[in-house]
């Protein structure tokens, strides 16, 4: 009798986007329960609605390659991310049916994906920074993260691989969407801000989304961007270990504002060639500039894993160990199996959840708006001449959800995702025409 490859899945990603997942009704879809998102999913597949490959270009690296040849895996990219599958063989143990892979994991590889974008306008429609002051790319891993628990009904846990948002610095500069934890709660920036006034943030539901949290993977040598309207004229810049024991300081001064730094984290001292090499590792940049308070940064220095072009790198490791982000269980086993009461239990699904762009929607017209359209929509448009813009910001997403005025009146969308910063704000620009009315009934 011929003999049956049987190919189990080891673990698989979901790339989640709310821009294209927020339904008409303006429903978050990290708001629904798990069979309500499961439902959505399946409707943009079949209808295909929703294809992560139109968005991005994954890829595994050489190593990981290397790996998939010597442990027989298999890569599959899906519309929704890739899975990885690997040949097992079949166990029956006490009526619960296991797998077992045919090819031992002797070394507790690390499976790590490059994730560069493919649409044009991703950062226009995706809450992540703009400007930051490092070149970084994020990093996502089920390294030492913990199971989150959906607040819906019912409630359940999911296996989020992003970082949880960073603690505010009061010093800090945030740009509008940043997210930060201000002591448990989670709060996102309205506009561009250095400080904690109230009236520059607002409180958010905790959805694990991507945040400058996981912004942290760089090179050894990097540009630290100053500009010069920041007038700074000294800067200290410090990298701690994991230990927050100095392991290298720059300072630098000038008469004049100073501009973009190079640093070299290369070695401890780069004027010295028999100086200590700095190691690929997890680090604090801390910055002190005009002798303000200090500021700290969370990076991750690795040249061979950094790429500028690349939005993402996901590192998946085999030494992530009994936890519910292990791919393996204490035996061995793969973690999908039938129970004896004939459940099927699934493969460990990773997500990296993006929050969508919320801008501040501007309407302009030629001549000024009537009294009557100013009158209508004071509630949620303040007026300057010209132009009314949303007093809060509003969420950009694929399908058209209305900015509704009460329920009377139905206000134009944006018409394309492109977005325009100005001063401490990002807009939306939204053109009022004969063709294109300020007022339609709902």
């Amino acid at each position: 009798m011929a003999s049956t490859t049987i190919f189990k899945r080891l673990f698989e990603v979901q790339v989640l986007h709310d821009y294209y997942l927020t339904t008409a009704d303006g429903v978050s879809f990290f708001d629904q329960n798990e069979a309500d998102k499961n439902d959505l999913l399946s409707k943009k597949m079949v209808n295909r609605l929703y294809d992560v490959r139109d968005l991005f270009e994954i890829e595994a690296d050489y190593a990981t390659k290397e790996n998939f040849s010597k442990y027989k895996l298999v890569l599959a990219n899906t519309v929704f991310g890739f899975m990885v599958g690997t040949e097992v063989s079949v166990e029956n143990k006490s009526g619960e049916i296991l797998y077992k892979p045919r090819f031992k994991f002797d070394d507790n590889p690390n499976f790590t994906f490059s994730i560069k974008p493919r649409a044009p306008f991703l950062k226009s429609i995706t809450n992540i920074g703009l400007r930051p002051v490092v070149p970084s790319i994020h990093y996502f891993t089920n390294k030492d993260k913990d199971e989150f628990d959906e607040d819906t009904v019912p409630s359940y846990k999911s296996l989020p691989i992003s970082n949880k948002v960073s603690t505010h610095q009061d010093n800090k500069s945030y740009e509008m969407g940043a997210l930060a934890d201000f002591a448990g709660t989670i709060k996102e920036a309205l506009q561009y801000t250095t400080g904690n006034d109230p009236g520059h943030w607002e409180e958010i539901a905790d959805k694990r989304f991507v945040s400058d949290a996981d912004n942290i993977l760089l090179p050894h040598r990097f540009t630290y961007k100053i500009a010069k309207s920041q007038n700074i004229t000294q800067i200290e810049i410090v990298l701690l270990d994991k230990d927050s024991n100095e392991v290298k300081t720059i300072n630098k001064a000038a008469t004049e504002a100073l501009e973009n730094i190079d640093l070299d984290l290369s070695k401890v001292d780069e004027n010295d060639e028999n100086s200590a090499l700095i190691p690929s590792d997890f680090y604090t940049l801390k910055v002190i500039a005009n002798a303000e308070p200090e500021v700290f940064y969370s990076i991750y220095l690795n040249d061979e894993m950094y790429n500028k072009d690349h939005l993402a790198v996901v590192d998946i490791r085999m030494d992530e160990q009994d936890s519910p982000f292990s791919l393996l269980d204490t035996e061995g086993y793969l973690k999908t199996r039938i129970s004896a009461t004939d459940e099927k239990i699934t493969h460990p699904v990773f997500e990296i959840r993006f929050k969508n762009r919320r801008t501040y929607w501007r309407y302009n017209k030629e001549g000024d708006f009537s009294p009557a359209e100013i009158a209508a929509t004071a509630e949620h448009l303040a007026h300057d001449p010209e132009k009314l813009t949303s007093i809060k910001p509003k969420a950009l997403t694929e399908t058209l959800v209305p900015f509704k005025n009460g329920t009377s009146l139905v206000l134009p969308y944006p018409s394309r995702p492109s977005i325009k910063i100005e001063k401490e704000r990002i807009f939306s620009e939204i053109f009022i025409n004969p063709s294109n009315r300020l007022l339609n009934s709902s």
